[in-house]
């Protein structure tokens, strides 16, 4: 009985992408932890698989990133075996990864310390 029988498609659907958005980190604040040390801490970001931290020693220089924390719940670094008398800049941002690749939330405000 329906041995001629055909499948009848309708047009394809309009194809969209999307960006999944990250919130950046806040409440970072910034500490002395000795004569040679800054501890850099910040609010954790629920979706976060980790943070990246960034340093600087002008606040409009290039940023070099010195640590990565591949955990969503370390919220703190300290940077040891800095010079005494400088002031260093910090930002940070989180990333999470989705289908294998690092999506990135934009970066924080920037803190500074003096040694």
């Amino acid at each position: 009985m329906f041995s001629n029988r055909k499948d009848l498609y309708g047009p394809y659907s309009r194809i969209v992408s999307a960006t999944p958005v990250l919130t950046e980190p806040s409440k970072i604040s910034i500490e002395k932890a000795s004569s040679t040390s800054i501890k850099t801490s910040w609010s954790k970001v629920s979706e976060a698989s980790g943070y990246e931290v960034y340093r600087a020693t002008i606040k409009t220089g290039t940023y070099t990133k010195v640590n990565t924390r591949n955990s969503g719940s370390s919220v703190s670094y300290t940077n040891i075996s800095l010079g005494k008398g400088k002031t260093y800049f910090y930002k940070v941002r989180a990333y999470r990864i989705v289908n294998g690749k690092k999506i990135y939330s934009s970066y924080m405000a920037i803190v500074s310390s003096k040694l």
